[in-house]
């Protein structure tokens, strides 16, 4: 453990000394850092004071301090940490070390190290308030702690078990009502928890709440009750709109149809707010439009939006028209669409494919899409004949500008923690220097980045600078020579490999999905092993799954298989490498028949709708830069358009 005196002493040095630090010349200390980072812990005796000034002038040795204190809280003083937070306020450990201090004493009931701590907290976590609200119970400040303690008692879901006393001297105060009881038993029903509101309802005590318990309940066991019983939920109380909100729900799980119906009965007896009721139609209709309903149905969905206020209702609509081939019905929702959403590529494409089907030509409007660096522009211009645009604006940087920002410190740091991989800390160092920068500044900061290597940072920057014309940035290829062996061998076009990878990672070998995907092409573990297994690939562990030239191999590899499989029609093996090849042949099946491009606008999942054609736009954007000729579509895939199809 570093000593008190040491502390304070080394913490002076390091605000001397870091800032003169290069990170080019890093290496020796570089290695000490890590080497005292494995050990702080297990062994912080074994630093020497020695170690400790010469590691002082290393731009991550506030990270070692961290750590350090860090682990040894118990006999820290509040001076120490507070000589900590001033010396690192400007680095996102102020914040680490804030937040445990004020977790460590509130646990220990040292509530003046705590209030003091609290006092600088601006987005507390819930344990951080359950441990405020026993701070103010021991000051005796009672109105202040039953308040924190029914915000956070009465919700939905189970809370830490940190707030437990908290919770337990309220549950036994004259504070404590029935009321509070039964606002919890509903929010969890609401939320889904039944298991939760069979604890809660021990606590419901009056009478009338008991009743109306039992009536929640009721319409949460068989939501379809509503439908002929209507006098179930009566308009007038507070919960009777959230309560119509869980019915419907649960009911539109049971029966879609049932639900858009009773939906349409009941919305008007209720008070909901405009956002919540276009919340709630689009949520139905679109759920119900994705089923491709008969004419029936979509008699209903116009019984829905009779109105055509609800504009991605409205696109779906649109969208079963376009499946119909129904061209008048298309242009007339088209115009019930807002005027910003009307001129938005999508539309305008779909209008002029529309206009041209019903025999009215319209080459003008495909003409000016084709300007458009997008999906539906690069469809246009394929139709007239054009080349794509890119609109290309490559950055005019200030190599005197980039200089001066690689060397402050939290860039000097930022560039340490890539050299060691420590991409989440990174992060955190570029969302607290950018936060108060200009769109400018952040745009510099970007390519300095992509420089180093860091090229999700650098096209996550684009984005936020709203740089949308810098491709450079945009469309970085880290990996051109493995990209071009890897996809060569198994004869696919580079390019989409590529772009794949732009879609599915943006670069970040750290890249892992909710669902377990990794790496550059994102590969999901079985999916993994068993391609490695067909094409004779080594595959010694997951870990592999990092290391680009393994991840791209097996994602080209895997890539070649959906495209053989849909016999070389890139939009189909697209849709597969991101829905899965099974959803894809049932898509088929039900709407294989369709044009190609109304075949794309009307897959159901959005996700794969904008992978798909994201995908598509980056393989033509990847190949223009590089001056190579490109088309968005093969030859045959051209052929089976809408504009150019027979029927």
């Amino acid at each position: 453990m570093i000593k008190p005196c040491r502390m304070i002493l080394i913490g002076a040095l390091v605000t001397a000394q870091v800032q003169a630090a290069d990170s080019k010349d890093q290496h020796p200390l570089r290695q000490s850092f890590v080497e005292h980072y494995s050990t702080a812990v297990t062994a912080p005796g074994n630093i020497s004071e020695s170690t400790h000034q010469l590691l002082s002038a290393y731009p991550l040795y506030p990270y070692l301090e961290y750590r350090l204190l860090s682990a040894s809280l118990d006999s820290q003083s509040p001076e120490i940490i507070n000589d900590f937070l001033e010396r690192n306020a400007d680095t996102p450990l102020h914040g680490r070390i804030l937040f445990a201090w004020a977790r460590h004493t509130g646990e220990q009931g040292h509530w003046d190290a705590f209030d003091s701590a609290w006092q600088q907290i601006q987005r507390p976590s819930t344990e951080l308030r359950c441990l405020n609200g026993r701070s103010l119970l021991e000051q005796d400040r009672l109105t202040a702690a039953w308040n924190e303690a029914r915000e956070l008692w009465t919700v939905g879901h189970s809370q830490p078990d940190l707030c437990d006393p908290l919770f337990d001297a309220w549950l036994q105060s004259e504070n404590f009502r029935s009321s509070d009881a039964l606002q919890r038993y509903r929010a969890a029903l609401i939320s889904g928890r039944s298991g939760l509101s069979t604890y809660v309802k021990r606590f419901i005590t009056d009478p009338a709440d008991l009743a109306e318990a039992d009536r929640i309940l009721s319409l949460y066991q068989n939501p379809g009750l509503l439908l002929s019983e209507p006098d179930r939920l009566k308009p007038g109380a507070d919960s009777a709109p959230v309560l119509l909100e869980m019915v419907v729900k649960r009911l539109a799980r049971q029966d879609l149809e049932a639900a858009l119906r009773l939906w349409i009965r009941e919305r008007s007896r209720f008070e909901f707010s405009p956002e919540k009721q276009a919340e709630l139609t689009n949520y139905l209709g679109v759920w119900f439009a994705k089923r491709f309903p008969n004419t029936e149905g979509q008699n209903l969905l116009a019984e829905l939006d009779p109105k055509h206020e609800h504009s991605e209702l409205t696109g779906w609509r649109i969208r079963l028209a376009l499946s119909e081939k129904k061209w008048d019905e298309v242009l007339y929702l088209i115009a019930k669409l807002p005027e910003s959403e009307r001129q938005s590529d999508r539309w305008r494409y779909w209008k002029a494919i529309a206009q041209q089907a019903v025999g009215q030509e319209n080459t003008a409007l495909l003409a000016t899409l084709a300007q458009e660096r997008s999906f539906y522009g690069f469809m246009a211009a394929q139709i007239l004949g054009r080349e794509y645009s890119l609109n290309n604006q490559p950055a005019q940087l200030d190599s005197n500008q980039l200089e001066a920002l690689s060397t402050t410190p939290a860039f000097t740091r930022i560039r340490e923690l890539l050299a060691l991989e420590r991409f989440s800390d990174a992060r955190s160092e570029w969302n607290l220097a950018t936060a108060e920068m200009s769109p400018e500044q952040i745009h510099l900061a970007a390519h300095l980045v992509n420089r180093w290597g860091w090229h999700h940072q650098g096209i996550r920057g684009a984005i936020s600078s709203r740089q949308w014309d810098d491709m450079t940035l945009r469309f970085p290829n880290p990996y051109p020579e493995l990209f071009q062996l890897h996809a060569s061998n198994r004869d696919i076009s580079p390019s989409w490999a590529l772009a794949i990878t732009r879609q599915e990672s943006a670069f970040w070998m750290g890249a892992k999905s909710r669902v377990g995907a990794r790496g550059l092409m994102q590969l999901m573990p079985a999916t993994a092993r068993a391609t490695a297994r067909r094409h004779g690939i080594t595959l010694g562990g997951l870990s592999d799954l990092s290391e680009p030239n393994t991840n791209i191999q097996l994602g080209t590899a895997y890539l070649s298989e959906v495209f053989e499989r849909f016999n070389g029609n890139k939009v189909y093996a697209t849709a597969a490498y991101n829905a899965g090849p099974g959803r894809v042949s049932q898509w088929l099946d039900a709407r294989g028949k369709l044009p190609l491009d109304i075949w794309i606008e009307t897959i159901p999942f959005d996700e794969t709708r904008n992978y798909v054609q994201n995908v598509l736009s980056f393989r033509v954007i990847y190949e223009r830069l590089n001056d190579q000729n490109v088309t968005l579509f093969s030859e045959q895939e051209f052929s089976t358009l809408a504009l150019n199809s027979k029927d």
